[in-house]
C-alpha cells in the first residue's frame, strides 16, 4: 500500500467528491499517452484476492464491429474493457482495481461511467477475445466531458437517485449488526467511511455494510432476498470492491496502516461476509 498515493495530484478525498457518472462527452479523442497511463494504473494494482484481470483500452472507431451502448453514451469512442475468471471474488477485485483507474481519470479531469448492462456484450467480448472461463461484466467509457451535459445524464441520475445516500446508521455498525456505529466512535476512520458512502454502485443500492470490530473493519455485502436476483447480487460485488478502494486510498492518505484479510467470519442473514481491513 502506498501511503502517499503518488498517482494522484489532488487529495484523494477531493478526487472522490469530484467523481461523477458522465454519459456525455465532447468528442475530443483521448490522448494515447493518457490512455496508456490509465491501463498502467490498473495493471499495477495488487487486488486483495489476487484475481488475474485482463484489461484493454478499446477505441470503437478502430473496430469493424458495432461496439454500441444503446445511445446511453455519446461523444466518446474510448472504453476501458476488462475480463475476469469465473471465480467467487473476481468481481470484488474488478471493482477495487478499476475504481482506482476511474479516480485517476477523474484526477486528470476526465469523465467516466460504470456500465453494467447498457452495452453490446457480445461485440465487446469478441474484441476482448473473451475466454471460455471468463466474464466481461462491465465497461467504462472515458473521455473529456461535454460542456453541456445532456438531459440523459440528468434523467439517469434522477432515476437512480445518485445524490441520495443512505444514513450512516444504516451502513456502519459497532461489533454486530444490532448496534449502529456512532460517528464519533469511528475516530480516525471517520473520513475513510465517509468516502465509502460516496462510492458509486449499481442502481445506487449502496450494498456495503461494515462492522467495526476490535482490530478490524469487516466488509459485508447486503444481498437481495429475492432468489431471482442472483445476477444482481453478483454485480454488487463490484460495488463492494469500489467501496474497498475508496476506504483504502483514503486510509493511506491519512497514514492509517492496515491490510486486507479474509478472517474466519460468517455471513449473517442476507449479509455476506467479504473481507476485513485489519488495522496495524
Amino acid at each position: 500500500m502506498n501511503l502517499d498515493n503518488p498517482i494522484f495530484k489532488k487529495p484523494i478525498t477531493e478526487v472522490i467528491k469530484a467523481r461523477t457518472s458522465m454519459r456525455s462527452y465532447n468528442g475530443v479523442p483521448l490522448d494515447k499517452t493518457i490512455g496508456d497511463s490509465i491501463i498502467d494504473v490498473i495493471n499495477q494494482v495488487k487486488a486483495p484476492f489476487g484475481t488475474n484481470i485482463r484489461v484493454k483500452l478499446i477505441n470503437s472507431k478502430d473496430s469493424d464491429l458495432k461496439l454500441g451502448t444503446y445511445g446511453v453514451i455519446k461523444g466518446t469512442s474510448t472504453f476501458i474493457v476488462s475480463s475476469v475468471p469465473k471465480s467467487d471474488n473476481a468481481l470484488v477485485d474488478l471493482g477495487y482495481s478499476l475504481e482506482r483507474a476511474v479516480l485517476y481519470a477523474t484526477d486528470l479531469n476526465l469523465g467516466t461511467c460504470w456500465l453494467g448492462g447498457t452495452f453490446n456484450k457480445g461485440q465487446f467480448a469478441e474484441v476482448m477475445e473473451l475466454k471460455d472461463n471468463e466474464i466481461l461484466p462491465i465497461i467504462i467509457p472515458v473521455g473529456y466531458s461535454s460542456e453541456a451535459r445532456r438531459g440523459m445524464d440528468t434523467f439517469v441520475r434522477f432515476m437512480a437517485g445518485s445524490k441520495n445516500r443512505k444514513a450512516w446508521s444504516k451502513l456502519f455498525f459497532d461489533v454486530d449488526f444490532n448496534t449502529p456505529l456512532k460517528e464519533l466512535e469511528s475516530l480516525e476512520y471517520f473520513i475513510p467511511l465517509q468516502m465509502v458512502r460516496l462510492a458509486p454502485s449499481a442502481a445506487n443500492k449502496q450494498p456495503w455494510r461494515i462492522i467495526k470490530s476490535s482490530n478490524s473493519y469487516d466488509f459485508y455485502l447486503e444481498q437481495s432476498k429475492d432468489s431471482k436476483s442472483d445476477s444482481y447480487n453478483d454485480m454488487h460485488k463490484i460495488d463492494i470492491g469500489i467501496a474497498m478502494c475508496h476506504f483504502e486510498l483514503t486510509s493511506a492518505e491519512l497514514g492509517l496502516e492496515g491490510h486486507w484479510e479474509k478472517l474466519q467470519l460468517s455471513s449473517q442473514d442476507n449479509k455476506k461476509y467479504i473481507i476485513s481491513w485489519v488495522r496495524k
